[in-house]
């Protein structure tokens, strides 16, 4: 039995193999270069980089065959692979391991083979370099050298790749770093342009990489800090090898984030590799620390306080800044202080404070006071006074001190608060007027009804009390108890049924009050009786389906009233063409009469068309499209416009749009088709051009005929209206009011600018 050879070192061999990542690869230029020099030194029809893997001999690069690989256990390179010599069979027929091999029997019909170990600098050989030929020979010396001088080659490409991975590996790695960096990474060329950004300047910023690669970086700095920008990319210029520096950049939301710059020129380029750091939360919170500061300094002044101190040993009265702005009074000496305070106290409360300040004085007891002080401008403040006597060593009270607080907002607020509490319950008692209103538990128990609950429901107050609802007048749908359970308003129509078990329906809004776990505690619901407005409604849906049923009615009596008015006309404009057919020498006068005939027969069959596409404008629902409007109007002007005698302008910036194709044809065709059959000049131009307006798209098409007199511009727009006469240009007068009428269905407009003799401007808008 045959045992085909494996190396000692197997397995290191294989695991080499496997770094250099090639098999299964695609062709090479560097290796089939190598193949094709080895055929032509040795003279054979075939040569092959061949790799040897566990199952498989795997060929990089061949000449001469089309295969890309062979079992290994057929393989001659397997007894290559084996020494570090080149092995050559001279005849495969006369060797005992190859003579009965497919390869020598079969196809390829090996009869030389010659194999040139592909040995790694480790000493582990990959496969081999090697030539084959259909009949028996022996290679030169000299080939022998040069195919061995060729595997050497094939070797250092090996080499070679590994080396290109671990670069790109290295590389690899510090893209990663640069990737992952949550610092702003990027490098701006000469020019000033962002040349590369890492992935942290769209996670900063919000732009993509598109959007900032290529784009000046000056674009982003917030105008105030351009010029300080700019002198510290100065000073690179000047020599400098490092700058560091703050400025603010401009996000794709149009916020701004501080970012701390160091930024390194490259000698060599002239780009500039600049790292930043996020500094908006660390300058936040520094801005926080200074506004805490100013908040401690400003907090009294923002809470209406003031602070004072009485001496009654040398009878100074002391008062803060605070204690001045509340009582506005200027900075004073304490004699005159004293004087100035007790005139500014309310007439009424004044007696009250003389009392409370005898007390303390007596007692040494704190107090606590709340009275008026009146202003110059005879407004009134509210002030709430606290002070604690201090006494010495006999319990004499020797000094006062403490604090006023402007409590006028307070007060005003606890009187509004009294107000509002009468304007709750004044609101409760007409809610009972008009509304029917109930409150339950958290458990769906009824707690409260009201008079026009009972009186709706048939059930008395003490029937419902202590009650769930849901099983008296009927139940809630699932939906509505997801709802409220959840802390949510639901708004809705309800059916419910009364205690003589009628029906009504109720427009009902179920509110609940949340406590303090965040969940309700109870529900009120307040609703209006909709029962007569449910039976209206569907008294209505009726007679809407009915007038569906006649509208249908009505288009098909116009189908048929159409084809029947047609009828009549097709059989006279047929019998007119016949009698001109059969009267080839009629007098020109007849002839002319016949073709007005058949003049008048086709504008009867325009003018039928035109009022049965006028009726249904509106009636009948068109799925809307998207357009390409610069395309359909290419296709109009195609089938309606001269190409000799007119010049078509379309604006370039006509859009895509959501809408009805076929209106839109049926309003640019009919304008159009106006201002190419109106024209009177040898040369007709017709523009049309587009605006973009906040919710509207506005077209205009503009034309050098003869123009519209002003008395006109609102006649034109009626049904059967003509300015020319109808024997002078052929028209049914509907055109344009059914452009109108198509523009003002869809909740557009539609005007003229125009002058007679000085062409028309048809502008009209249809919404976004």
């Amino acid at each position: 039995m045959k045992i085909n050879p494996i190396p000692a070192n197997e397995v290191e061999r294989l695991k080499e193999l496997k770094k250099y990542s090639i098999l299964d690869t695609l062709s090479e230029v560097e290796y089939d270069s190598i193949t094709q020099l080895a055929s032509y030194i040795c003279d054979t029809p075939i040569a092959l980089v061949s790799l040897i893997d566990e199952e498989r001999q795997w060929f990089k690069s061949s000449v001469g065959i089309d295969v890309s690989e062979t079992s290994r256990n057929i393989s001659f390179c397997q007894y290559t692979i084996m020494g570090d010599d080149i092995f050559e069979v001279p005849n495969a027929l006369e060797n005992d391991l190859f003579a009965k091999n497919p390869l020598v029997t079969g196809n390829p019909n090996i009869r030389f083979y010659a194999g040139s170990p592909l040995r790694t600098k480790n000493g582990l050989n990959m496969g081999s370099l090697c030539v084959i030929d259909t009949k028996a020979r022996v290679l030169t010396e000299q080939q022998k050298k040069a195919l061995q001088l060729l595997s050497n080659q094939v070797v250092t490409l090996l080499d070679s790749r590994i080396k290109h991975f671990d670069f790109l590996e290295s590389q690899k790695e510090l893209q990663n770093f640069i990737d992952l960096s949550k610092d702003l990474v990027c490098i701006a060329n000469v020019n000033g342009l962002f040349y590369k950004v890492n992935p942290a300047f769209t996670t900063v910023l919000g732009f993509s990489k598109e959007e900032l690669e290529g784009v000046p970086f000056t674009n982003f700095v917030h105008v105030e800090d351009l010029p300080s920008t700019l002198n510290q990319v100065e000073k690179l210029s000047k020599g400098e090898l490092t700058i560091s520096f703050e400025n603010r950049f401009r996000c794709k939301n149009g916020q701004y984030v501080t970012l701390s710059w160091n930024t390194s020129p490259d000698p060599a380029t002239g780009n500039l590799y600049c790292i930043a750091r996020n500094m908006t939360k660390e300058k936040a919170v520094e801005q926080k620390l200074i506004d805490s500061n100013n908040l401690l300094d400003e907090s009294q002044n923002i809470a209406k306080i003031g602070s004072w101190k009485f001496d009654l040993i040398t009878n100074d009265l002391i008062w803060s800044d605070g204690h001045y702005r509340i009582f506005e009074l200027e900075r004073q000496p304490s004699g005159q202080l004293f004087e100035s305070y007790r005139s500014r106290i309310h007439k009424d409360d004044l007696e009250l404070l003389n009392k409370t300040s005898e007390i303390a004085l007596k007692t040494g007891k704190n107090f606590k006071i709340k009275y008026r002080i009146v202003l110059p401008d005879q407004s009134i403040k509210h002030i709430l006074e606290i002070g604690q006597p201090f006494t010495n060593d006999n319990d004499e009270v020797i000094e006062i001190k403490g604090i006023v607080q402007d409590i006028t907002e307070i007060t005003i607020a606890e009187q509004k608060i009294i107000l509002k509490s009468k304007e709750i319950n004044d609101i409760r008692a007409a809610l009972d007027e008009s509304a029917i209103v109930s409150i339950s538990d958290k458990k769906g128990m009824l707690t409260y009804v009201n008079d026009n609950f009972c009186s709706i429901s048939q059930y008395t107050k003490e029937e419902l009390i202590g009650k769930d609802q849901s099983t008296i007048t009927g139940s809630l749908d699932k939906d509505i108890l997801n709802t409220i359970i959840k802390g949510k308003v639901w708004k809705g129509e309800i059916k419910n049924s009364s205690k003589d078990g009628l029906s009504y329906w109720e427009k009902m809004t179920i509110v609940p009050f949340l406590g303090e776990n965040n969940k309700p505690y109870q529900y009120v619901s307040i609703s209006t009786d909709i029962t007569d407005q449910k039976i209206a409604e569907e008294s209505l849906n009726n007679a809407l389906a009915d007038l569906e049923k006649k509208n249908r009615e009505l288009d098909e009596f116009a189908y048929v009233v159409s084809h029947d008015l047609k009828a009549p006309l097709r059989a006279i404009n047929n019998l007119a063409e016949w009698i001109v057919e059969d009267m080839p020498s009629m007098p020109e006068e007849v002839s002319s009469n016949f073709d007005l005939l058949r003049g008048r027969v086709l504008r009867m069959e325009n003018l039928i068309n035109g009022v049965l596409e006028y009726s249904r404008i509106g009636r009948v629902a068109i799925e809307k499209e998207t357009i390409d409007m610069t395309l359909m109007l290419d296709q109009i002007i195609d089938i309606m416009v001269p190409k000799l005698d007119f010049e078509v302008i379309i604006g370039q910036n006509f859009p895509t749009i959501l809408s009805e194709r076929i209106l839109l044809e049926q309003v640019f065709s009919n304008l159009i088709s106006n201002a190419v059959k109106y024209n009177n000049k040898p040369i007709g131009i017709i523009e049309c051009y587009y605006e973009s307006l906040p919710d509207f798209h506005q077209f205009t098409v503009k034309d050098n005929g003869p123009g519209i007199a002003e008395d006109y511009h609102n006649k034109v727009f009626k049904v059967f209206q003509t300015i020319v006469a109808r024997d002078v240009k052929e028209s049914t007068g509907v055109g344009l009011s059914i452009v109108k009428k198509i523009i003002e269905e869809k909740g557009g407009s539609i005007r003229i600018e125009s002058k007679e003799n000085e062409g028309c401007s048809f502008i009209f808008t249809v919404p976004k």
